[in-house]
């Protein structure tokens, strides 16, 4: 069987990844298509690759940080169809500078199945002109993306109609790499449960990732929309300093892995804080006492995975809040979901405070990587992707 596989940035593809490898182990074909950043970084996990859209700028360009204002989930609902026929113009004005290059790909490679991201639409466009079953994987717990696919189906109806296919096709499976406890509800449509296997790149691990830290160690993780705000202030956003001032004040150590590129803004942080450039944070999770992170769902997962308590400070997009309400919820951590609150520094040391001492927030941690161990692995979902062909 060959699988073309694609997703609209790295991040979206990074649950995918242990699939690949037992798609590939199973004797079957991996192929992954998308831009020059997603090319990087698959080739990074050992993929096979291809570039599609070469000197393309309008993707990069709509799916930067901040590049398009997200709506939450009540806004959704609210919108009225003018303004989801504006999404769905810029969603065909992205898809233009690209698909038909992926859909050449397309035809000449040959896929059986095709596997996407639950926003990177052109894979199920690419499935329906090719007349083969395409798979959406999401990313993790989510509130949003099956009414997304609904009013695609609606929107790019005509797209999907210019290259030969009767239209937006429903997918053929939805696959959701979550246990049922942090499945957020609505009216997203259930997807088949599978286990999270944490992916986030590899390293040559040097000592401290390796060795048990003399004192407790908070995992600190900007991601790339709080990134962005280092990056354009030069500051930390405050809540985060805040908990590098709690953690000199309760004798914690801090590991800080952000690329190299924001080290210079650093600058007079505590000298208990060990800044090293970007660092898959699998590996270094066995000594981790607390995760201290923005929302994103990989690093949430890979923290529940691991049954590492978590501290979320998630920025104002819905699906960074949405994280950090079902972090909450689990009883394996807090969230400080208002800037109000990220920004009184008394409550984010009560949140550190508590999470580091108290052993509830163990015990659920725990209890929700023993149901994350539970579902089926990558190999399973591999047999059966076998069976839709």
């Amino acid at each position: 069987m060959r699988v073309l596989l694609t997703a609209l940035v790295p991040s979206h593809i990074v649950p995918m990844v242990p699939l690949t490898w037992a798609l590939r182990a199973a004797g079957h074909q991996v192929l992954v298509a998308g831009d020059a950043e997603l090319v990087r970084f698959a080739s990074a996990a050992g993929l096979d690759t291809r570039l599609v859209g070469a000197g393309d700028t309008i993707r990069q360009r709509l799916t930067r940080p901040g590049a398009v204002r997200m709506p939450d989930r009540a806004a959704m609902d609210r919108r009225a169809d003018g303004e989801w026929d504006a999404v769905g113009e810029r969603w065909r004005t992205r898809l233009g500078g690209y698909l038909g290059d992926f859909v050449r790909l397309g035809r000449d490679w040959e896929p059986d199945l095709v596997v996407t991201d639950p926003v990177e639409f052109g894979g199920l466009v690419v499935a329906s002109a090719l007349g083969v079953p395409g798979v959406v994987h999401r990313w993790g717990p989510d509130d949003f993306t099956s009414p997304l696919l609904r009013r695609a189906k609606e929107q790019l109806h005509g797209l999907c109609v210019s290259y030969g296919a009767a239209g937006f096709p429903d997918p053929a499976l939805l696959v959701d790499p979550s246990p049922a406890s942090l499945l957020p509800g609505g009216d997203n449509t259930p997807g088949l449960l599978t286990r999270y296997v944490p992916y986030c790149g590899t390293a040559e691990l040097p000592d401290w990732a390796v060795r048990r830290p003399a004192r407790p160690r908070v995992l600190l993780c900007l991601g790339m929309w709080h990134g962005r705000v280092l990056a354009e202030t030069g500051r930390l956003p405050l809540g985060f300093r805040h908990v590098l001032d709690a953690c000199t004040e309760q004798g914690l150590d801090v590991l800080f892995p952000i690329d190299a590129q924001y080290h210079p803004a650093l600058a007079g942080i505590p000298s208990s804080v060990q800044v090293v450039d970007r660092f898959p944070i699998g590996p270094v999770m066995r000594h981790t006492t607390v995760a201290v992170h923005h929302g994103g769902s990989g690093t949430s997962m890979t923290s529940f995975a691991s049954g590492v308590p978590q501290l979320v400070l998630p920025g104002d997009k819905p699906f960074l809040q949405t994280t950090g309400r079902l972090v909450a919820e689990s009883g394996a951590g807090a969230a400080l979901a208002t800037e109000d609150a990220q920004h009184d520094p008394r409550l984010v040391r009560e949140a550190l405070a508590g999470l580091v001492a108290e052993e509830r927030f163990r015990t659920a941690a725990r209890q929700v990587r023993a149901e994350i161990a539970g579902l089926p692995g990558p190999a399973e979902l591999v047999r059966t992707l076998e069976g839709l062909i």
